[in-house]
């Protein structure tokens, strides 16, 4: 089994009488989506193209695992399980997940005040944790396209509450994992500022330059 993560919109929040957060999110949606080559297990190559059968997206025993998975801030180091589920969760999954066309309708409910509060100052975007075994071998999906691998048995562990989620990101490519799991990334148009994520500032004859973490070891190596 391998870890994933995967960006999700939010839509609908509300807030109940008690003060709990309610909203709405969209998961793991079915087709193709690129990941590093790094971080599936194949890093001589540059981009894999992993593909989500509909057939497992939807199969009830992967809409089962969504139902009452924990929210977290940030993707946790390790799964959330009974041990550290009250260290790590900050709400639910609330509701039974469903299908919304391609995508796994998930309805949330945030129980965390610090947590809330957050998504209510703008730390609004979730990127989900889940676990699933790849499949390698070449295919070609239903719509024409062609991938190098499938993905199966897709099981949610977390919905993570990020100040960003990664996912479209080209600076991803090549990038190692930190925390839960592989990020897919996309050929997007997103700003440049949307496209650089995590820079750190290296200094280069006496000069104080910002790069990824490859261009710093790429700059460490040279001098």
């Amino acid at each position: 089994m391998m870890n994933f993560t995967d960006a999700v919109a939010v839509s609908g929040t509300r807030r109940t009488a008690d003060g709990y957060l309610v909203a709405e999110a969209r998961s793991v949606r079915a087709g193709i989506q690129l990941y590093a080559g790094s971080e599936v297990g194949k890093p001589e190559l540059s981009v894999v193209r992993v593909y989500r059968p509909a057939d497992q997206v939807f199969a009830d025993v992967s809409l089962q695992s969504f139902t009452h998975a924990p929210v977290t801030m940030d993707h946790p180091a390790e799964a959330v399980t009974a041990d550290n589920w009250k260290q790590l969760a900050v709400g639910e999954v609330s509701t039974a997940a469903k299908k919304d066309g391609e995508w796994v309708h998930l309805p949330l409910i945030l129980k965390d005040a610090a947590a809330i509060q957050a998504v209510e100052s703008g730390k609004r975007e979730l990127s989900a944790g889940y676990v699933c075994e790849l499949v390698w071998g070449d295919g070609v999906a239903p719509d024409g396209s062609k991938f190098d691998a499938q993905q199966t048995n897709i099981k949610i562990n977390h919905l993570a509450i990020v100040d960003r989620a990664r996912a479209g990101s080209k600076a991803r490519i090549g990038d190692g994992v930190r925390s839960w799991g592989a990020c897919p990334v996309t050929n997007d148009q997103k700003p440049e500022e949307d496209k650089i994520m995590n820079l750190k500032t290296v200094t280069v004859d006496g000069i104080p330059v910002e790069v990824t973490d490859q261009g710093a070891t790429v700059i460490a190596t040279l001098q």
